[in-house]
């Protein structure tokens, strides 16, 4: 569980909680649902998606919502890519582009008009920056094990 601050809106943990329980079978049985940055990533793309449809901004930042979106959802589809993959190197291949696309999303994030409620956006970076710091602890990990040097940048 994130260690968020209680914010209005749908800005809370317990929004979260509520999410993960509406999840079906399909998604909630697979081994993969049981790592914390994969709940995330997911709950942050269903997120993300209300925001940039709420935010309604005019044609002229379509692309800039449209790499939000591609970013945000590469998170979570390269962790599931990485969680699947048989060699520690693979795994880290793609955790490695999860961590690049959590970055690219916080920039992205930024480019938004300020239309978004305060709170929520307040709440994706903070989900932004809870998820990279687990895909760094998570490739630090496998790196580790696998006797190999990080560096973090």
């Amino acid at each position: 569980m994130c260690n968020l601050p209680r914010m209005k809106n749908d800005c809370t943990d317990e929004a979260l909680l509520e999410w993960q329980a509406r999840q079906p079978d399909a998604f909630t049985g697979d081994p993969l649902w049981r790592l914390d940055t994969y709940r995330e990533a997911l709950y942050l793309a269903d997120r993300v998606r209300a925001d940039v449809i709420e935010a309604g901004v005019p044609g002229s930042y379509a692309a800039m919502k449209e790499q939000l979106l591609t970013s945000v959802g590469s998170i979570a589809a390269n962790i599931a890519e990485g969680y699947g993959r048989p060699t520690t190197a693979d795994r880290v291949r793609f955790l490695s582009y999860a961590l690049g696309s959590a970055r690219e999303a916080l920039t992205w994030y930024q480019t938004l008009p300020s239309s978004i409620d305060r709170a929520a956006f307040d709440d994706r970076i903070a989900r932004l920056a809870r998820i990279r710091r687990m895909l760094l602890g998570l490739l630090t990990r496998l790196r580790k094990n696998s006797g190999r040097k990080f560096d973090p940048w």
